[in-house]
């Protein structure tokens, strides 16, 4: 037996999201489709670092799964990517041990929030990036991103939907980078997020780059205040990186 461990990347635009359900059209259910072509069966069934939801995309989701035969990990990239849509691909393939599994032996991920500033749409950012009309604040909302560093109870970040226990979570950096072209990027990493945590965090620092709060409010929802904003739409969010 082999343990494989596969880097995938996918737009996530039409689909469900990375997991597989019954009435959707999931990624996982692409992949596995895409794997048991390959290997001359219905499917081959894989195991995620984690879920990314509906409209969410990613550069570097990590699955694996085991199988009885022999693997070439580069033409096993090549023929799976034929079955696949051009939305998805497996970008690497190797070979692992056996005690290798893609969610609980990851220490930490990393995500990208992505959002433009102009007053026009651009068709070739709106694919991955949120649109926000006007100029805002980034030495504020940099300042305010810092403090998310460390350990905190992130619970007025949670939206509901959720079955995880507990809501205190490590952000292990948190950075705000403006680009010359209107473009802003939120960085985050952390051993583990709630549910649309990175898209709340992204939400509530876009409204005080408007000015509609400032970092003392920033702090009470860290406190556990809830406050009135929108959870930043999936489009703009790609899991970037999974460390193991």
């Amino acid at each position: 037996m082999q343990r494989i461990k596969l880097t995938i990347e996918y737009v996530g635009t039409n689909f469900c999201g990375w997991q597989s359900q019954k009435n959707g059209n999931s990624v996982q259910d692409a992949v596995e489709r895409a794997l048991g072509k390959y290997f001359d069966c219905d499917f081959v069934r894989i195991y995620a670092a984690g879920r990314t939801d509906v409209g969410v995309h990613a550069k570097g989701q990590v699955a694996h799964f085991t199988t009885d035969k022999e693997v070439n990990p580069y033409k096993l990239c090549l023929g799976v990517n034929l079955a696949l849509p051009e939305s998805v691909a497996v970008t690497n393939a190797e070979i692992v041990d056996d005690r290798f599994d893609a969610r609980f032996s990851a220490v930490s991920k990393t995500y990208r929030y992505r959002i433009y500033v102009s007053p026009v749409r651009k068709p070739t950012l709106d694919v991955n990036h949120t649109q926000v009309y006007k100029s805002l604040d980034v030495a504020e909302m940099k300042r305010c991103a810092e403090l998310f560093i460390g350990e905190h109870d992130f619970a007025a970040f949670q939206n509901t939907g959720s079955n995880l226990k507990g809501t205190v979570r490590k952000i292990n950096f948190f950075d705000v980078e403006q680009h010359d072209d209107g473009r802003i990027y939120f960085t985050v990493n952390g051993s583990a997020f709630l549910y649309n945590q990175v898209r709340n965090m992204c939400g509530l620092l876009a409204e005080v780059g408007k000015g509609k709060y400032n970092i003392n409010d920033v702090k009470n929802a860290l406190d556990g205040i809830r406050l009135k904003f929108k959870t930043m739409p999936a489009k703009g969010l790609t899991l970037e990186a999974v460390y193991y």
